[in-house]
């Protein structure tokens, strides 16, 4: 379908008065998609105080406002769903649409469970959890509870989000952590999730010609630091923090002032606390900032500031302020690192608590006075980060292109026809290269695709180039410190340095290449032996940390083409590599090529057979185990071998097997601190090494059910 769209949009909050982010989203969506020729209606729940159904058009879009009972929580509720379905009947009824937009719960699930909406393709906005926002706002209004019928409503909402999500052909979220979000709560895999950033109006938001005079007509001394935060004035905002942040600040910087814009329920407790604080001269707060004054605010500022503490599922204040050309400092929660990191990690509080916020601010606006031409870069970047990757001309065609993506499934069947994953079939087997189909495993949202002769598995949804180069460069080093190396680790590295021996390496100083060697750790101990050995890795602070101290030589490669010549290395050894990587069998290929005649290969990787069937359990134990992140530990990589596969992919790779078996288990792999291997104890560890080596030794290593397993292969042999 590449005509003109018929898009009724749905929604628990109003376009006609666009306070917060979600009404501002839907507005933005409607008359840009308005703009390009498509056929926009909305109905939405009316104004509070509005007790009348109202029509009328905006911009070429359509309104239709139901009102709502707000005498209490059930009346609320009630209304809000059945006046959605009503007033959905009705356009439908009046003219028909090619798809559905939902955008919250309560009205989404009305519209769907309307006889005229039935069948029709369905696309959902998910912003934030609707049972988690509605618990931060406890105690903000008559309808936000506590108690029983607060936890009560928290209920509701999670049972009519989960029936929404259930029943719609696609889900739009705005970030990588709002999709982490939708698989832990209410266990949507990835394949149903289409991730469209936010984005800002560039004829709105962009930087000033002229900060000065931007200032003077504020009304803002050109000498102050300026600060500038426009949030609800809510608990979960961390204004709190953020105050106190600023008393300790205006120890050192007396010219640092933070202009707070918005409203909300804590208006006056945090003028009280500012008052006790003694912020009157650094502090003001703007109340309500009307959208006209909104972009003078960011220009002026030198840095917005976002002390969001739980739920910031993107952050539009955000991307606005950096179309505006203002850097923003923002705690590392929610979606916030995935927006700011890329722009320049030092953007980012090292966490939530006053005294970091603080130590934050202190070195921005340090490193703004001494370095004045770095800081008009940095303002620069800013902009261009925006125009790269947050306009709405973007976001406008993403999300066009997901409702014809929906639209064109039609009817009954529009799920199962949308969500086809690209897995079937035709899709070769990383290991054995035979078919593959797609299997009931999820793991953290993504779904795999089994192969039915060797047991390996893929992700339908695999990194890019780029995501892969981030993810190492800037995600994986803050879970696993390329620097620190534990006793258990070591012992897995000298395992298998032993076990190399043992197949001959040795004699007259054996060269040695170890392939995502991250902080060099095995090359270490490679020559401390009196072995040539060099380290090989993608990311940049992992060379950094392996060539600290001078002694261990390193290289910066991608494992698929490394740089050495064919025939001049006696071993590579890649752990915990090939599952993580783009292209396994060409890995392989690389240390093939690499290798001399008859040279040796060490491999090291998780084992599926082991790791699958806990994924299953844990799956199976509902959100709870999901939001506890209890499902990190059992490691099921973009590509799980089984130790079948592990083998046939040597071989595809022209090595000879020697030996696979279980691999030692180790206290820590690469994953969270908070998973639950990190909270494995000694015990359980002996008992998961004793129970497969026993399983191991009985079958003769025809069953290897260890965490991990090692394989060793010589290069040339039958």
């Amino acid at each position: 379908m590449n005509g003109t769209l018929r898009v009724l949009m749905v929604s628990d909050v109003s376009p006609s008065y666009p306070a917060g982010g979600g009404e501002r989203m839907l507005w933005e969506q409607a008359r840009r998609l308005a703009a390009r020729g498509h056929e926009v209606r909305v109905v939405s729940r009316a104004d509070p105080g509005d007790d009348a159904p109202r029509s009328l058009e905006r911009e070429g879009v359509g309104i239709r406002s139901f009102p709502v009972d707000r005498r209490s929580i059930a009346r609320f509720v009630r209304s809000s769903i059945l006046g959605a379905r009503r007033a959905t009947a009705d356009e439908l009824a009046r003219q028909p649409a090619d798809v559905l937009h939902l955008h919250q719960p309560l009205a989404g699930y009305g519209a769907l469970v309307s006889r005229a909406a039935r069948g029709l393709p369905s696309l959902y906005s998910f912003y934030s959890p609707a049972p988690l926002e509605y618990r931060s706002r406890r105690g903000m209004t008559v309808r936000h509870r506590a108690g029983l019928a607060g936890a009560t409503a928290i209920a509701m909402l999670w049972a009519f989000e989960r029936a929404c999500l259930r029943r719609v052909a696609l889900v739009h979220v705005l970030s990588h952590f709002s999709a982490n979000q939708v698989w832990k709560l209410y266990a949507v895999p990835r394949d149903r999730i289409v991730i469209i950033p936010g984005a800002a109006a560039t004829e709105r938001f962009q930087p000033a010609a002229d900060r000065g005079a931007v200032r003077r007509q504020l009304g803002i001394a050109p000498d102050r630091s300026l600060l500038f935060t426009v949030r609800n004035l809510e608990s979960r905002m961390g204004l709190d923090s953020l105050l106190r942040a600023m008393a300790i600040v205006k120890t050192r910087r007396p010219d640092a002032l933070l202009l707070i814009g918005g409203t909300g329920s804590l208006a006056e407790l945090l003028k009280a606390q500012s008052h006790a604080l003694g912020l009157e001269q650094h502090v003001q707060f703007l109340g309500f900032v009307p959208d006209e004054a909104l972009a003078l605010y960011y220009q002026a500022a030198d840095a917005f500031v976002l002390p969001t503490r739980e739920l910031e599922g993107f952050g539009l204040v955000t991307v606005e302020a950096l179309a505006c050309g203002t850097p923003v400092l923002g705690t590392p929660v929610g979606a916030t690192p995935e927006i700011l990191t890329p722009l320049c990690p030092s953007l980012l509080f090292g966490g939530t608590a006053p005294e970091m916020l603080a130590s934050g601010l202190e070195r921005f606006l340090d490193d703004k006075t001494r370095d004045p031409e770095r800081y008009a870069r940095l303002r620069a970047a800013s902009r261009a980060h925006y125009e790269q990757h947050y306009t709405w001309a973007r976001a406008t065609t993403d999300l066009e292109q997901a409702l014809r993506r929906v639209a064109g499934g039609g009817g009954k069947e529009t799920t199962a026809r949308v969500n086809a994953p690209p897995c079937g079939p035709a899709v070769a087997c990383p290991a054995c290269g035979g078919p593959t189909r797609l299997s009931e495993l999820v793991y953290r949202g993504v779904r795999h695709c089994r192969c039915g002769s060797c047991g390996s598995s893929l992700a339908t949804v695999q990194p890019t180039g780029p995501e892969l180069q981030r993810k190492y460069e800037l995600d994986y080093p803050l879970r696993f410190a390329p620097d620190r190396l534990t006793a258990e680790r070591a012992s897995l590295f000298d395992a298998l340095l032993d076990r190399l021996a043992g197949f001959g390496l040795g004699g007259d100083r054996p060269r040695l290449l170890d392939v995502g060697g991250g902080g060099g750790h095995l090359a270490g101990r490679a020559r401390a032996r009196r072995w040539l050995a060099v380290s090989a890795d993608l990311a940049q602070q992992a060379c950094a940390a392996a060539r600290r101290g001078g002694e261990i030589p390193t290289v910066r490669a991608d494992g698929a083409l490394l740089p050495f010549r064919s025939g001049t290395i006696d071993a590579v050894t890649l752990v915990n590599i090939v599952d993580q990587a783009r292209e396994p069998l060409t890995i392989l290929q690389e240390a093939n090529r690499v290798l001399r005649a008859g040279g040796l290969l060490a491999l090291r990787v998780p084992n599926a057979s082991f790791h699958r069937p806990w994924v299953r359990f844990l799956i199976a134990l509902g959100p709870l185990a999901r939001s506890r992140d209890w499902d990190t530990y059992p490691i099921v990589h973009h590509f799980a071998f089984t130790p079948a596969g592990l083998c046939r992919l040597a071989e595809r790779a022209g090595f000879g097997v020697l030996e696979v078996g279980n691999s030692t288990v180790a206290a820590r792999e690469p994953t969270t601190e908070s998973a639950a291997t990190a909270r494995l104890p000694r015990w359980g560890r002996v008992a998961i090494a004793a129970s497969a080596t026993a399983l191991a030794a009985l079958s003769r290593d025809r069953c290897l059910v260890g965490p991990s397993v090692e394989l060793y292969a010589r290069k040339g042999s039958g």
